[in-house]
């Protein structure tokens, strides 16, 4: 149980680093990485920023031998949900609580932690979704005991 709850942290974190890797803001210390690196700050390339920060950290996980294969199908299902969801999300603080300035960053910046963890529960859910029913006592098959 915990090692599972260490995983999921993990993940979260790893995701944070690589964002801020891959945002790429005028005052990095590091060169944006071509192909993956945010190239501007429309809400087009800020989802596929979070689409390649969580398929970065998916891939990490995997060359680990930390993701596990059950729950390959969730978290390729999460590649396409969480990124689908930013959008409204950036729409949301822009047009309906009409954030500008410091507001709206402290909100964009907040989404640094937020999708991250956005992502593991509804890899959870679709993990619990998707998994076999455990074999109860009663469903089992006891053909071979007559």
């Amino acid at each position: 149980m915990w090692r599972a709850v260490l995983d999921r942290v993990v993940f979260v974190l790893m995701n944070m680093v690589v964002m801020v890797i891959l945002h790429g803001n005028s005052k990095q210390f590091w060169p944006k990485i071509p192909y993956l690196s945010l190239r501007d700050e429309s809400t087009a390339e800020h989802t596929r920023l979070v689409f390649n920060t969580l398929a970065i950290s998916t891939l990490i996980q995997a060359l680990l031998g930390r993701l596990p294969r059950e729950r390959w199908l969730p978290r390729v299902l999460v590649l396409g949900v969480v990124p689908a969801m930013l959008p409204a999300v950036i729409f949301f603080g822009q047009k309906v609580l009409r954030l500008q300035g410091a507001a709206a960053e402290r909100y964009n910046l907040a989404m640094v932690p937020l999708l991250p963890i956005a992502a593991v529960a509804v890899e959870e859910g679709l993990a619990s979704q998707l998994a076999p029913p455990p074999e109860t006592p009663s469903s089992a098959d006891y053909s071979h005991l007559v």
